[in-house]
């Protein structure tokens, strides 16, 4: 702007007020009091345009915000009241356009210059402290900043050309590491732009502070043991274990400590889970405690709170509504009810010295036990001793019939959806196996060895030849219709194609004709079933089988299914109830439990939406350590739908 009646003076702040012309009328308070602390740290940069007044004042045109960091200075006392102000003094016709121009082509500063002024103090020996101070922002914003600075070259060219949002550069943020920040951002698709995508990344391998362990172990635990936590700056929910490896440790120790209490009550063994799986080496026969009578103040107790329950209900159904206190004071009586009751449980010793406890972790961080499980060494001695005292003390106790037979599997989930998932599972390990020709030699011995030494058959695999019907993954549909137009159809000429084979490319077609014999989709609920999927969790084990690569939980698929108690528990297992307490969990379970099926199932592949879910039976146990059955596992496992308590 050419402006030849602008001059320069000195004029006291106190004779600086607002002009009523100036186009800028909002000024918020944090920023003019970031805007002090830096003129008081740096002086004032710039001049403020001014329009002289009648009453020996001057109207600031433009130089609000600086007039009113000027003036907070004066108040704290950092500036006389009368400081004088650098100040153009323009013609009144003059002082809009010098308002408008001023505010219009105000560029604010960008992100990585501030990134690397800030970069630059630190390179002086100004610590984040000192930087926070002396521009008015909070420590935290500086600490961003500077981590942002840290970013590798490479991000940092990315980002300033558009290929990095800076979304996603923060989530950069999460490692120093300026190697990995590299490779994470090469294995990306270009613009990088999604946080969680980085983060999810950056982050693979290692286990959120959310997760049952570490909440079992407690980070001020896992800390002192030498574990190094990792925190986003910029997502205060994003708070990660370094050392996955050192928390599960911590847990299985303090878990163990538990042991000792359990064997002491009699317990033939004690073991710890800490995995996914269902537990290595038990068998399909589960003990259960007998009932004893209620001592006559138990039941006294228990009649009390059953009239009491009763009385509740009736008014409830009259006048309670949703958010009535009183079906929490129902919910204590329910508590109460059912603690007197389980006190009438109680184990035999015999049952004890025949089964055992396994301790694992449930999603809330607690211990949870799964009582009178039975190895399957032992499945024999406990059939025995069950048809030997039903033989001769019939009538002593309230006795499952069933209970010494093999059990059946009481499945939370439809038969039809057990189908398709098995089915999903298929899939994925006979693709897997046509590609590994170790387990597939090591399934043909055992298959071969079946049939030749015992006239039995792998349930699940038929290693004679005949190819299971499945729609193949289109890698093995492939291969298999290769092998189809390459194998001769006669006999001998088939042995000649084989011996003519190199060993390597032999077991490359073993491999693939074995996975075609592969078919493991079942129901989930007979015997035969329990035992094509304790075969498919091996080969999973074996062959490494993520089934999150191949099977993906959608609406219509899956969700809306499933009955309406098997979504809320799934609900309640959902990634963002972790973080809630005890009493918003409950909160948020009751108001989905209103909810007609379809609105819930929606609601529910809405909370684990990208979270990786995998029912039960697509999880591939963990090959070694421990291994965990959780209370609802190992019931869904070993339970006989008869004996159900």
């Amino acid at each position: 702007m050419t402006d030849h009646t602008q001059t320069i003076q000195y004029i006291p702040l106190s004779k600086l007020v607002a002009s009523p012309r100036n186009v800028r009328r909002k000024h918020p308070k944090a920023d003019i009091e970031a805007l002090a602390a830096s003129i008081h740290a740096r002086g004032l940069l710039q001049n403020l345009c001014v329009v002289a007044s009648d009453n020996d004042c001057f109207e600031v045109e433009a130089g609000g915000r600086r007039r009113l960091a000027l003036k907070l200075l004066a108040k704290e006392k950092k500036l006389a009241k009368d400081w004088p102000v650098p100040c153009h003094v323009v013609a009144r016709e003059n002082g809009v356009e010098v308002s408008l121009t001023e505010n219009i082509h105000r560029v604010a500063m960008d992100v990585m210059d501030e990134i690397d002024a800030y970069a630059t103090l630190v390179a002086e020996g100004r610590t984040p402290d000192e930087i926070a101070r002396r521009f008015g922002v909070e420590r935290r914003h500086v600490d961003q900043r500077l981590a942002l600075a840290g970013l590798s070259p490479r991000i940092k060219a990315a980002w300033k050309r558009g290929d990095v949002s800076l979304e996603a550069a923060r989530a950069f943020c999460l490692v120093d590491d300026h190697a990995q920040q590299d490779a994470v951002y090469r294995s990306l698709g270009k613009p990088v732009s999604h946080a969680q995508s980085v983060r999810a990344r950056l982050m693979d391998g290692r286990m959120r502070t959310t997760d049952r362990l570490a909440i079992f172990v407690g980070l001020e635990a896992y800390e002192a043991a030498g574990g190094k936590v990792l925190r986003d700056l910029f997502d205060e929910d994003a708070v990660f274990i370094d050392s996955p490896a050192l928390m599960t440790k911590l847990a299985e120790d303090l878990l163990a400590s538990r042991r000792d209490d359990w064997l002491a009550k009699g317990w033939s063994w004690v073991d710890l889970n800490l995995g996914s799986g269902r537990g290595e080496g038990l068998s399909m026969v589960r003990l259960h405690a007998e009932w004893r009578d209620p001592t006559p103040e138990e039941q006294g107790e228990l009649d009390r709170i059953s009239g009491e329950i009763e009385a509740l209900d009736a008014d409830l159904d009259a006048n309670g509504i949703d958010d009535d206190p009183r079906w929490t004071q129902r919910d204590d009586l329910e508590a109460a009810y059912e603690t007197i009751r389980q006190a009438a449980r109680c184990w035999s010793t015999e049952f004890m010295a025949l089964s055992g406890v396994m301790l694992s972790i449930d999603h809330d961080g607690e211990v949870s036990f799964a009582e009178g499980l039975v190895r399957a060494d032992d499945q024999k001695r406990a059939e025995a001793f069950l048809k030997q005292r039903r033989a001769g003390q019939a009538g002593e106790f309230e006795h499952d019939d069933q209970e010494d037979q093999v059990a059946t599997r009481v499945s939370a989930l439809p038969k039809a959806v057990n189908r398709d998932l098995t089915t999903a599972r298929t899939r994925a390990i006979r693709l897997l196996l046509s590609g590994d020709p170790d387990v597939a030699l090591a399934l043909c011995v055992a298959s071969l060895a079946g049939r030749c030494l015992h006239h039995a058959e792998l349930a699940g695999v038929s290693i004679s030849g005949q190819a299971r019907q499945v729609d193949d993954l289109p890698a093995l549909s492939a291969v298999l219709s290769e092998l189809e137009a390459r194998a001769p159809g006669e006999g001998p000429a088939l042995v000649d194609w084989a011996l003519e084979m190199s060993r390597e490319r032999l077991l490359g077609v073993l491999a693939a004709l074995v996975a075609s014999t592969i078919d493991l989709t079942h129901e989930d609920t007979s015997p035969g079933d329990l035992i094509k999927q304790d075969l498919a969790d091996k080969l999973a084990q074996s062959l490494d089988v993520d089934m999150t690569q191949y099977w993906k939980p959608d609406l219509a698929g899956f969700w809306a299914r499933l009955s309406k108690s098997t979504l809320v528990e799934a609900f309640n297992n959902a990634p963002g109830m972790s973080g809630k307490s005890p009493r918003a969990r409950e909160d948020a379970i009751k108001a989905h439990m209103k909810l007609r099926r379809d609105d819930l199932a929606a609601k529910v592949a809405s909370a684990f939406d990208g979270a990786g879910y995998l029912p039960e039976i697509l999880t591939t146990p963990i090959p070694a350590g421990a291994f965990e059955v959780t209370a609802a596992g190992a019931e869904a496992v070993s339970v006989p739908a008869v004996a159900a308590e």
